[in-house]
């Protein structure tokens, strides 16, 4: 496992910055720490995995139209969390989620309490036979939380994301710091009149190929009514209309419905 602060540490050292044994500065740490959160939250829905979909979850504070989403909290009782969401919390009570329980690897997940009202309605995330940050459940209890995780399948976890501090573990596996390194290098280097050579950007062009073939995803999307089924007359075709949006059985399981 890498930390924040050895990524910083070897970003200063890999254009010569800082000599080899000598300690980067608290000003350094910082400086480069604001750097690396930007690029992190950058490789998302880019690089890594898809961009996430807001999910209303509540009712508070939410006055046109009226009933809104059409369930109160969550959809069904055995609902998990589809795929690459973003839950938009108004809560008006307690709540526990299920996250889905066959993510892809680098599958995402968010949160953001829009009611700034979670130290009163406490959210619980279950990682539904994943960990979630090393453990089974998480609970949000601070108002405003705005965090995001994604899955590593190598560890069976939900890692952090958003607002990395230099003591965290970082976020992705030890074979893509060679990326992050030198992404983080690039961005510091002009401050301090220097470049990289061809070497690094050889390395850093191998480590985003890798990248994007691990966490490349592929989403399915329903077919069209008639190449499922070719109708045998106007009666069967209105039948399969009707019924269109349950026919792919995957699809309707990766938007969180277990039937």
């Amino acid at each position: 496992m890498t930390l924040v602060s050895e990524i910083i540490q070897d970003a200063y050292r890999q254009s010569n910055i800082q000599a080899l044994g000598v300690a980067v500065t608290a000003a350094q740490s910082a400086e480069a720490l604001r750097y690396l959160n930007r690029l992190v939250r950058s490789v998302f829905g880019n690089e890594v995995g898809e961009n996430l979909e807001p999910l209303p979850i509540g009712r508070t504070g939410i006055d046109r139209p009226s009933g809104y989403p059409y369930y109160d909290q969550t959809p069904a009782g055995d609902w998990f969390v589809p795929k690459n969401r973003r839950l938009m919390l108004n809560l008006s009570a307690p709540l526990t989620v299920y996250l889905h329980p066959r993510p892809d690897d680098g599958s995402r997940f968010a949160v953001i309490d829009a009611s700034n009202n979670l130290a009163t309605y406490n959210l619980i995330i279950d990682g539904n036979g994943r960990n979630i940050e090393t453990t089974p459940t998480v609970t949000l209890n601070t108002n405003g939380t705005a965090r995001e995780w994604f899955y590593r399948e190598d560890q069976a976890n939900w890692v952090k994301t958003s607002s990395l501090i230099t003591t965290d573990v970082f976020p992705f596996p030890e074979e893509f710091d060679d990326y992050f390194v030198t992404m983080l290098a690039i961005r510091l280097n002009p401050a301090y009149g220097v470049a990289l050579d061809n070497q690094n950007q050889f390395l850093m062009n191998r480590a985003l190929r890798q990248l994007r073939a691990r966490y490349s995803q592929s989403i399915e999307t329903s077919s069209e009514t008639a190449l499922i089924r070719m109708p045998r007359s106007a009666r069967d075709r209105d039948a399969y209309r009707s019924w269109d949006s349950d026919s792919d059985a995957t699809t309707r399981f990766n938007t969180g419905y277990p039937w």
